[in-house]
């Protein structure tokens, strides 16, 4: 599996809580929320930080001051998201707002970038950057992944 590959593969299990989430009541939407923030945080701080400067790097400039904007309202939804009360009638349309929000930027990301950064990287790249991403899911995970949401501003886009 290579880092584009683990990519797509968190693009799916977010995709499956989103689907969950719109028939969940209860406790079961407060732990799918819960979730889903989890794993955006993962995945934006694994593309922020590993996957886009890699791609520029390689001279795949395209999407990527968008990605980064698209990430920001990501975690400002999050933030309101896990802020509204699970009886405010705001709830839904935000988790609807976020989950549009994703849905495009994944599409664009598979349909454009990635398929560029393929061509641009080879496999053994490709597989080191999984492994370096794979420990830094690890080290995360040790740690409270609400801080790093709520504290980690995504850089400026390049000039």
């Amino acid at each position: 599996m290579s880092a584009i590959e683990l990519l797509k593969q968190q693009h799916r299990e977010v995709d499956g809580l989103f689907q969950r989430l719109k028939s969940s009541t209860g406790d079961e939407r407060i732990s799918l929320l819960g979730q889903v923030a989890e794993a955006l945080t993962i995945h934006v701080a694994l593309e922020e930080q590993y996957f886009y400067p890699f791609a520029r790097q390689r001279g795949v400039d395209g999407l990527i001051d968008e990605s980064f904007q698209d990430h920001a309202e990501v975690k400002r939804l999050l933030s309101e998201i896990l802020q509204v009360k699970q009886t405010d009638p705001r709830l839904n349309g935000l988790c609807l707002r976020l989950e549009r929000m994703v849905t495009e930027h994944v599409g664009q990301e598979e349909r454009a970038l990635m398929p560029k950064v393929e061509a641009a990287a080879s496999q053994e790249e490709l597989v080191s950057m999984r492994d370096d991403m794979l420990h830094a899911i690890d080290n995360w995970r040790n740690k409270e992944l609400l801080r790093l949401a709520e504290h980690q501003e995504s850089p400026p886009p390049a000039v």
